[in-house]
């Protein structure tokens, strides 16, 4: 993979912990949840059109 390939990743990931880690309320759970599959989706998003 390349070096935008896995920068995509990484900021997708530090954006996830840092949501994660600010997000305590149980009521924002549901939130969080989202946001971490909208994150996945981005990062599969970004490995497939950095290595088509």
């Amino acid at each position: 993979m390349t070096f935008w390939t896995w920068a995509a990743i990484a900021i997708a990931l530090i954006g996830g912990v840092i949501a994660a880690k600010f997000g305590k309320k149980k009521t924002e759970r549901k939130y969080i949840i989202a946001l971490i599959w909208f994150i996945i989706a981005v990062t599969l998003f970004f490995v497939w059109w950095f290595t088509r």
